[in-house]
Parts: C-alpha cells; structure tokens; sequence
C-alpha cells in the first residue's frame, strides 16, 4: 500500500470516527522532532503532541511543495465529505509557487492551548475567552507578537491530516477564506494546540504570524 493511499484512508477514517465519537480514537505513526523547523528561540518540540507536530508537518508539506499536495487533494476525489470544493481547490493549489515553511512558536502555542482549555471543558466556540481578552492579548501573553496574525479553529477532528485538509478544501465556503493561513505570504511562525471538547470531541487552535518573539 502506498503512503498516499494509506493517508487518504486515514483522513476517511478520522473523519467517519468524528462522526461516532463512541468509535476509539485511531492513533498516526510518531512524528520525530526533528520533522519540526522550531522559532529562533524555541529549543525544542517537547511541548508538542504528536497530533499537534502532524498538523505542522501538514502544513509545510502544503506551503513548500503546493504541487505535490495537489496530487494528494485528487486521491480524495470521489469521496462525500470532501467533494463541495475540492476540484476548485486543486486548481488552485496546483497554481501556487512554494513558500517557505512554517516555525513552531512555543509562546504562540501556549496562547492556542489557553483557548482549547477555556472553551473545551464547557463546549463553547469562539476567539474570546471568558477573561474577556482578544486574540491579540492573548497571543502576546507568552511573547511579543510583530506583523500580522490569525487564528483557525478546527472542531470534531481525530487526526492532523483531516484538519489540514479541511483548511485547504475550505467546505462548504466559496471563497477558500482559510487558506489565507496557509498561502499568507507574510505569515512565517505557527503555533498548534489541541484537546478534548465537550461537545465537539476535539478542538484544534492553530495561531499564525509573521514574526514572534519567544
């Protein structure tokens, strides 16, 4: 079995066990830190978990190399949950020009696990906490934000690959708004957390940058 097959058969999957939360959480094969280009200042992944490392390693696979991503997006054709979208997707992708990849902020992924902790227990969605503060304030709670900078918030996800896909497929939207991440040309350094939610089963909280100060 290929490794595109094997990962086309994985998304399914995750996104069918997202469907039945009572199914058992289906675990990917361990990402090695040093699949990881971490922030000037960040001295290791550690504060990563393997979900969150695999949502990284996604992202770069489709910021540096849009062309062979593409090639991926095609082996989902022919399925449902990704079918609104997707060939105007791929045309898309195909067109991009490689990017540099993204760096994993320790302090950016510090401020998206305060997200996932504060609206995960009580099933709530949304950039604002219960403390009231912004996305900007909380971002530079454990660091100093410069440039631009967003947030995606995914729910319902089991596996990395399914999340990033979902960013890039964009369902359900015309005009592709997520992929202003993944293709934002001034965005360089990228924090990722990921946890139990009460009603969703899963969040995932990916915050993005231009440039972040550890």
């Amino acid at each position: 079995m290929s490794c595109k097959t094997l990962k086309r058969i994985l998304i399914i999957s995750m996104i069918m066990l997202s469907w039945a939360c009572s199914l058992p959480v289906v675990r990917t094969e361990d990402i090695p830190d040093s699949h990881i280009p971490l922030n000037t200042g960040v001295k290791d992944a550690s504060f990563l978990t393997n979900m969150e490392k695999e949502i990284i390693v996604e992202l770069n696979a489709i910021r540096t190399n849009p062309k062979q991503y593409a090639q991926f997006l095609k082996s989902l054709r022919g399925s449902p949950q990704w079918s609104e979208g997707l060939e105007e997707t791929i045309l898309l992708v195909e067109k991009k020009e490689p990017m540099p990849a993204f760096r994993a902020s320790k302090g950016l992924s510090l401020a998206a696990r305060d997200l996932v902790y504060d609206r995960g227990p009580k099933g709530l969605t949304g950039h604002t906490g219960k403390d009231g503060k912004t996305m900007f304030e909380r971002m530079n709670c454990c660091g100093q934000l410069e440039g631009r900078f967003g947030e995606y918030l995914g729910y319902g996800y089991l596996e990395g690959a399914a999340l990033v896909a979902k960013m890039v497929i964009d369902e359900g939207g015309s005009n592709k708004e997520n992929q202003k991440y993944i293709f934002e040309k001034d965005f360089f350094v990228v924090g990722v957390s990921c946890g139990p939610h009460k009603s969703y089963r899963t969040m995932c909280v990916v915050d993005f940058a231009s440039s972040y100060k550890e």
